[in-house]
C-alpha cells in the first residue's frame, strides 16, 4: 500500500528504471548498447525524477528531511553514474533508492506486538 498517492507511481518508475539498467548494463558488457537505448533509460529516469520530487514534496510532511535527502542522492548519483556509462554502480543506487522507499513505508506502519 503506497505512503501517500504518488509513492506507489515512484516504486514503479524505480523498478522499471532498474529494469532498464540491468537490461543497458547487460548490452555495455557486448558490446551492443546503442545510443537509442541510452535515450530511453534517460526519458525514464527523467521521469522518475518527476514523480519523486512531487512525492517528496507532500512526505516532507511526514518523514525527516535528512532520510528524503538520501533517497534524492540515490536519485541524483544514479543518473551521474548512466551519463558516465557505470551501470553497476547505477543499479546499486536504484537498489539503494529502493532500500529507502522501503523503510519509508515500514518506519510509518503500526505494528502490534506481543509483549507476552
Amino acid at each position: 500500500m503506497p505512503l501517500i498517492n504518488g509513492h506507489g507511481e515512484v516504486e514503479e518508475k524505480i523498478n522499471l528504471v532498474n529494469l532498464k539498467l540491468e537490461e543497458i548494463n547487460n548490452l555495455y558488457k557486448n558490446n551492443k548498447l546503442e545510443k537509442n537505448n541510452e535515450d530511453e533509460l534517460n526519458e525514464e529516469i527523467e521521469n522518475l525524477k518527476t514523480n519523486w520530487f512531487k512525492a517528496q514534496d507532500k512526505l516532507a510532511f511526514f518523514i525527516e528531511h535528512d532520510e528524503l535527502e538520501k533517497v534524492s542522492k540515490c536519485l541524483v548519483v544514479l543518473e551521474e553514474n548512466c551519463k558516465n556509462k557505470e551501470f553497476t554502480d547505477a543499479l546499486e543506487d536504484g537498489e539503494e533508492f529502493i532500500y529507502w522507499l522501503n523503510h519509508f513505508r515500514e518506519k510509518d506502519s503500526l505494528k502490534l506486538k506481543n509483549i507476552f
